[in-house]
């Protein structure tokens, strides 16, 4: 559990510095999951960061 804990925080300082760069971001558990089961990682915990370099913000969704 704290090996688990331990890459949450290191995800949440991944997003934080890219907050920081001004780059879009989100926590994408789904990606990570998809990652696994497809057999792209071997791993046992995994999660995935997409990022936007864009004018507007492709992860707000104003409906």
């Amino acid at each position: 559990m704290i090996k688990c804990t331990d890459m949450g925080i290191v995800v949440g300082a991944a997003a934080a510095k890219a907050k920081d760069l001004c780059i879009d971001n989100r926590v994408m558990y789904t990606v990570g999951a998809a990652a696994r089961v497809s057999g792209l990682l071997d791993a046992d915990v995994a999660f995935g960061i997409p990022l936007s370099v864009t004018g507007k913000n492709i992860f707000f969704d104003r409906r």
